[in-house]
């Protein structure tokens, strides 16, 4: 018969002592992690904090999760001076448009008061050129004539386009041709 080797009874005697310690060990450990985790605690950042207060471990613990963050500050800051050079180049941007539209209110300000002025001057050059049409309706037409022939071009247009049209014709009969030609010419475009 075969003699049992005492220390191989030894360590198999040993490895059933620590494998009846150790497996409820580190089943009640897994149940603890498990319930702590259930009811809200974080069971690692405890852990964490915990481990960063022991000397040997704290340097190993808190310089991964330092770096970590530091590297995340450093982006979020980036990020940050970003957003602002950004809101400061769309601010300027916003004043500069706000800048232009000021000017181009003035403008419509400016070119509305010309218009109302040459609105009111053409009314009165209007109202010129009518009392001048009767004047003009009253002369015999050999006196009219020469004087219509001596005015600037468009403004005899004016004075007998208010005149009534057998009366202009015959003034018009009493101009020199060419000139008479040129008048009729801008009458009937008008």
């Amino acid at each position: 018969m075969a003699k049992s080797d005492p220390t191989k009874k030894n360590k198999k005697s040993f490895l059933k002592i620590i494998a009846a310690i150790f497996t409820p060990l580190i089943f009640i450990i897994t149940l603890t992690l498990i319930v702590l985790t259930l009811s809200g605690v974080n069971v690692f950042e405890e852990a964490e904090k915990y481990a960063s207060r022991i000397p040997g471990l704290s340097t190993a613990v808190s310089s991964e999760g330092e770096d970590t963050k530091a590297g995340e500050v450093d982006r979020l800051k980036a990020i940050i001076a970003n957003k602002e050079a950004e809101m400061e180049e769309l601010q300027s941007e916003s004043d500069r448009k706000q800048h232009q539209m000021n000017e181009l209110e003035q403008q419509v300000v400016q070119l509305k008061a010309d218009l109302e002025d040459a609105r009111s001057e053409g009314e009165s050059d209007n109202s010129k050129a009518a009392d001048m049409a009767r004047s003009f309706q009253e002369m015999e037409p050999e006196e009219a004539a020469p004087i219509l022939e001596s005015m600037n071009e468009n403004l005899a247009v004016q004075v007998l386009s208010d005149v009534a049209s057998e009366e202009r014709g015959e003034i018009l009969g009493q101009m020199d041709a060419e000139t008479a030609a040129n008048i009729a010419s801008i009458l009937i475009e008008d």
